[in-house]
């Protein structure tokens, strides 16, 4: 299935692509704040964050990779990105999101984690879903309680390019 478009009351979910790059460069992916307790790191180059959407396109055609940009209704702004993704070691979707700073702690992230896990429950039939924060990101694992998931266990964690180590928190969703 393609990654289709969700709307929320104040959220258009698209797929996102090459034709963002700037756009996600300039509002977070180059911003160390936002990237702290991501699994990248900092793009230090838009042909970073090009290379990323490449991926994501590539990806776009497989059942096991749903990528949104959340753009914000009243001004048509792509403030941020996420999906889920299929883990086949977790046998399960795993939820994922980041948000460009001016953004944080206004309820943009819950309300698109919140339509994410609406998608892969009713329309992907998912009964469980799986996601993870590092310890230090506590907004994270609030937004991850509000959509239904519960704390699970503490793990070593790693990112991507290995330059950051620390712990996370595993959460479950499972559908009642």
């Amino acid at each position: 299935m393609d990654t289709p478009i969700l709307e929320t009351e104040r959220l258009i979910l698209r797929p996102i692509g090459l034709a963002d790059a700037q756009i996600i460069f300039d509002n977070w992916t180059s911003d160390p704040d936002v990237a702290r307790y991501m699994a990248y790191s900092t793009h230090e180059s838009v042909e970073t964050t090009r290379m990323w959407l490449r991926e994501v396109e590539a990806a776009r055609a497989l059942d096991t990779h749903y990528d949104w940009g959340f753009v914000r209704r009243s001004d048509g702004m792509l403030i941020g990105s996420g999906g889920i993704y299929y883990k086949e070691q977790a046998h399960m979707f795993e939820l994922g999101y980041n948000l460009m700073k001016a953004c944080w702690h206004q309820g943009y992230t819950t309300e698109a984690a919140r339509e994410m896990v609406r998608f892969a429950v009713e329309e992907l039939g998912q009964t469980r879903l799986g996601c993870n924060h590092v310890t230090e990101n506590v907004n994270s694992g609030k937004v991850m309680m509000k959509v239904g998931f519960r704390r699970v266990e503490k793990r070593p964690w790693v990112s991507l390019d290995g330059t950051k180590r620390g712990e996370c928190y595993v959460y479950l969703y499972e559908k009642d």
